[in-house]
């Protein structure tokens, strides 16, 4: 017997170009999109905002009544697909990750931060809401940062890791790590690695949290 623990809803259809990554913010979907075309003379990816088909009655979550329009678009808004977003919603923060990591402003999207000199050529980030803590893989670096006043971010900590990351996602003062075919847990301020299972054999490791505080582990 097949059990089914999500149900599919389409939400944006015809979306023009590539879908990098997806977030949320008060009620509207924030999507990344890279021009494949574009992208050979010289990359256009844009940020597409849409809007829940009727009012919202203020509770910010994304609802299933019906197709979102196209509300806002930004074209150019970064120079190379991004790898991942996030919203901060209590800072009212977009946490983007292109060339860098860099910070904007919502809803206005004004440029609050760049992050260039520790960021640069990373592929995964991982942020901690409740505690404002980003961190940050390059290569086979894991670095910790703190955001500080709300407008920069304070390198805290950087360890080496095994091998490249492939996923990684907050537990608590934990990192828990998807490297090669196998999760760990790093201790954030001491760097202690501890080996949980392995991911299997065909899909590589993914790590995606819950608004619970619980993490969903990939094993295919």
């Amino acid at each position: 017997m097949v059990h089914s623990a999500y149900d599919a809803v389409e939400l944006v259809a015809d979306v023009p170009g590539h879908i990098e990554a997806v977030a949320s913010h008060a009620g509207k979907l924030l999507v990344a999109v890279s021009d494949t075309v574009g992208f050979l003379w010289g990359s256009d990816c844009s940020l597409r905002i849409y809007s829940a088909p009727s009012p919202s009655d203020g509770g910010g979550e994304i609802r299933w009544d019906g197709p979102y329009a196209l509300e806002r678009q930004e074209p150019r808004f970064w120079r190379r697909p991004p790898l991942a977003m996030e919203v901060s919603a209590s800072r009212d923060l977009l946490i983007s990750l292109s060339e860098w990591i860099a910070l904007h402003r919502l809803p206005g999207l004004e440029t609050v931060a760049v992050v260039s000199s520790k960021t640069k050529g990373a592929n995964v980030f991982a942020w901690d809401e409740r505690r404002g803590f980003l961190a940050v893989g390059r290569q086979k670096r894991l670095t910790v940062f703190r955001l500080d006043s709300g407008r920069e971010f304070v390198e805290v900590k950087e360890f080496g890791v095994p091998d490249i990351l492939k996923s990684m996602a907050w537990c608590g003062d934990n990192i828990c790590l998807g490297i090669r075919r196998e999760y760990m847990i790093i201790n954030s301020m001491t760097g202690a690695l501890t080996e949980v299972f392995s991911s299997g054999r065909i899909a590589p490791p993914l790590v995606v949290p819950l608004l619970t505080g619980e993490l969903i582990l990939g094993k295919v």
